[in-house]
This record gives structure tokens, sequence and C-alpha cells, in this order.
């Protein structure tokens, strides 16, 4: 099996904006463009892991009730869509919080792999923000940054794999090829 660890705002759905969070389910926009790539790599054996910084919890701007609803919502349209994901990982912590759950920190990543008995070092991220990127670094991952213009120079240097793409459209061919035999996930 295959498996790509996601990010959630900014990367499957729409970013509600910079200090902004989804409140509800009904606010929720799937990126077309990812779940377009998120069905192709599903044709081709990848089973998905989401990954989450969800501050709004800790801020009292979403109701912990409600972002597990949304998350559940989430992946029920995906798999309407033919995408499994196997689990949501999402840290409410505040930002001040120090949590070692909370990216860039690798906490999460770290839960994943052991939950689900993958190495780190076999899977790719993808995300929309340094924080994604330094956080899939420290995990000991590889990187791919969906970001429309980005200085590379600012990405953490990450031995495995590091691009910046437009879209996960544009990054396909090279996410197939990290998982190319010899390279895939154990689970």
């Amino acid at each position: 099996m295959k498996l790509l660890l996601m990010d959630r705002d900014g990367t499957i759905n729409k970013s509600p904006g910079p200090g902004r969070y989804l409140e509800c389910w009904k606010a929720f926009e799937f990126r077309e463009d990812t779940v377009e790539a998120m069905s192709e790599l599903a044709l081709d054996g990848f089973l998905f892991i989401v990954i989450t910084n969800q501050a709004g919890v800790a801020r009292g701007m979403v109701d912990p009730d409600e972002l597990e609803h949304i998350h559940r919502k989430m992946v029920v349209a995906l798999s309407e869509r033919g995408i499994s994901v196997l689990e949501v990982y999402s840290c409410a912590d505040h930002p001040d919080s120090g949590s070692v759950r909370r990216k860039p920190e690798p906490g999460m990543f770290l839960e994943a792999a052991r939950d689900h008995g993958f190495r780190l070092e076999d899977v790719l991220y993808v995300g929309d923000d340094i924080r994604d990127c330094s956080a899939a670094t420290a995990a000991g991952c590889g990187m791919v940054l969906l970001a429309e213009d980005y200085d590379r120079e600012d990405l953490p240097p990450n031995p495995r794999h590091c691009s910046v793409r437009r879209s996960l459209v544009d990054a396909l061919a090279e996410v197939q090829e990290f998982y190319s035999p010899g390279l895939e996930t154990i689970l």
C-alpha cells in the first residue's frame, strides 16, 4: 500500500484565510484540484492520512464537536469519490502552548506512524505552509509544498524530498515516482 500524508486547510479544502477558521461544515469547500489528484492517486492504490493544526478550538472560535463533525463529513465525502482517508489527526492546541503535537513539531506524524505501522522516511506530506515543511522535515518524511510563488531558500533542507508546486495535480508525477516499486509503505 502507498500512503500519502495531507494537510487540511489550504490543501484539501480552500483556506479560510490567515487567522480565520472553518467553524462549520457548511463553510467547508474542497479544493477541486486536490480532490482530482487524490482521486487519481487512489486509483493507483494510495491511501491518505490527514494531519492538521486546528487552533480555532483553543481560541474558542470552533466547537470541538463541530470540528469532529467537519472531519467525519470530509472523510465521507472523499470516500464517495473513491478516496480512502485512514484517519484525521488534528491538534487543537493553542500556538503558544508549546505542544509537541502542533506543527511545526512532528508529534502528530510520529503518532500516525506508530498507529498505522509505516516508516516516515517512506512517505510524503503535502501542505501549504512553511510549518508543514518544517514538521515533515522534523518527522523525517519528504514534503510537497503547494504554493503559487515561494522562495525555496526559506524551506528547511529536506534530504528525502522537497518540492514546490502550484497544485497536487502539478505534483502527481513526482509523488508517483517517489513511491515507485521498492519504496512502498508497509501497512
